[in-house]
């Protein structure tokens, strides 16, 4: 059986190849091309023109049998009654919404009962708030039909307005109780009116359009599967899917995903609560990871050092480095204050920028070792981490990283777990076993914590703690309730 996976991205299309009879993979990928002055707000036709003509590279020579679809969580675009986008998409870092989420942050009880119905929080990168966003700049909303880009891209393909459990639970629309459209929620956000697409579970699928076959060079007919979340098919990638199995993503983001059972909600609101294809996950995300680091590299080494030439100068365990907040693209978990900027504190003229590009490095991983408090406060120490991303082309932030946490780390050696997911997804729903050679991790790397190292990341911690709530622009103590007691 051959799969092909297609993927649309923050960033680039991304095309993979499944042979199941020989294991032969290919792989091609090619930024996307976006007009415009904000790279987050896209046209959705642009976007599936692109992809679409890589896809048409990729499969000449293939007898294709299905395919399947991956997206990023959290994007919004509209379409008329006719399935015709009406506005671009607005994917998850567009920042539209940050000055409407700050005020409805103001209303403890709108916020929490906004998170416990939703498992998102009231933050700008979530579809609810770009919805009611758009609706207060006079965009016409009122019949209009909620769509992401993965969910166009299916419509594209197959003529029907789909979309997935899990990715629809990334958009602040999806009661977490009921796995259900919350009209209740439209109500409250004065956005009443607007259509949804149909949900279905992960594996179910339409037929292709006879001439998007034609123009692919493809057999019409054969089964496309509904779009999944990049997140959520990373996880399944990696069979991460067991209770207390977490991946740990440091990439332009950085993510970590703990398999549940069921919903799991912070009483502090510091995490959020999705489904993945194959079931729940409690999970916490940042806007700040590799992007601060290439920031630091460009703005101290300039852009066409490389990170071999500085990393040989860095030693672990420096006491005198400055603390760095890593929040140049705003915050999301755990506090979730989209208008937080990033910086240095305790900066001082004896620091070089060796310092200062350490203390980056340093900052973005207490970033999201407070992140992985908020996750355990909830639902206990994983029993399984699994390490990916660009952190793993550094071995010094790779060592600092479990050195921070203290918890032994897996490396995951499968490239492009998303899409190997989503054809996993492919195999299981076509019957098929999605245990596959090809994807198998054939030697297990693990990264063990230097005990030595416990007390000062302890200390480097509660400087970032300190400096974190200094640094709040929340308007009430819920930011500062975060850098309290043992979480």
């Amino acid at each position: 059986m051959k799969i092909l996976a297609l993927e649309s991205s923050t960033t680039s299309a991304k095309t993979l190849i499944f042979d199941s009879d020989t294991q032969e993979v290919q792989v091609r990928t090619r930024r996307f091309e976006v007009a415009g002055p904000d790279p987050a707000v896209r046209d959705a036709e642009g976007i599936f023109t692109q992809l679409i003509a890589l896809a048409r590279e990729s499969v000449r020579g293939h007898d294709v049998d299905a395919l399947v679809l991956s997206n990023t969580y959290h994007g919004l675009g509209l379409v008329t009654q006719d399935l015709q986008a009406a506005t671009p998409v607005y994917e998850w870092p567009f920042t539209g919404a940050q000055g409407l989420c700050a005020e409805l942050r103001g209303d403890a009880e709108l916020t929490t009962w906004f998170y416990e119905r939703t498992g998102c929080m009231v933050n700008a990168s979530y579809p609810a708030f770009k919805l009611a966003y758009l609706a207060r700049q006079g965009v016409e909303i009122a019949g209009r039909k909620v769509m992401d880009q993965g969910s166009f891209n299916f419509l594209r393909l197959t003529g029907l307005p789909w979309t997935s459990y899990s990715l629809a639970s990334g958009t602040g629309l999806l009661n977490v109780r009921t796995s259900d459209w919350d009209l209740e929620i439209l109500e409250t956000l004065g956005v009443a009116g607007v259509d949804f697409p149909e949900l279905h579970d992960s594996e179910e699928s339409a037929p292709l359009l006879a001439d998007v076959a034609t123009y692919l060079g493809i057999r019409p007919g054969i089964p496309v599967l509904v779009p999944g979340p990049d997140g959520g098919l990373s996880q399944v990638g990696d069979l991460a899917g067991l209770p207390g199995d977490m991946t740990f993503s440091m990439g332009t983001s950085g993510a970590m995903r703990f398999a549940t059972l069921e919903p799991s909600l912070s009483p502090r609101l510091s995490t959020w609560a999705y489904r993945s294809p194959l079931g729940w996950l409690s999970g916490a995300a940042t806007s700040g990871c590799t992007n601060c680091v290439d920031w630091a590299k460009d703005r101290f080494f300039g852009s066409d050092a490389q990170f071999s030439e500085i990393e040989p100068q860095l030693v672990q365990g420096r006491d005198e480095l400055p603390t760095f907040l890593p929040f140049l693209y705003g915050e999301r978990c755990p506090g979730w204050q989209d208008q937080r900027l990033g910086g240095f504190v305790g900066l001082e003229p004896r620091h070089g920028r060796v310092d200062m590009y350490q203390a980056v490095l340093q900052g973005v991983v207490l970033s999201l070792y407070h992140c992985f408090r908020e996750l355990t406060a909830i639902n206990g120490m994983p029993t399984r981490v699994l390490l990916s991303g660009g952190v793993l082309s550094s071995p010094f932030w790779t060592q600092m990283t479990a050195d921070a946490f203290g918890v032994e780390m897996e490396v995951s050696s499968l490239q492009h777990s998303s899409v190997v997911g989503a054809v996993r997804l492919g195999l299981r729903a076509a019957g098929l076993s999605e245990d596959q050679p090809a994807f198998r991790n054939t030697e297990t790397q693990r990264v063990l914590p230097n005990p030595a190292m416990r007390d000062y990341y302890d200390r480097a911690f509660a400087k970032y703690l300190d400096a974190y709530d200094r640094t709040s622009t929340a308007p009430d103590a819920r930011a500062e309730s975060l850098t309290g007691g043992n979480a």
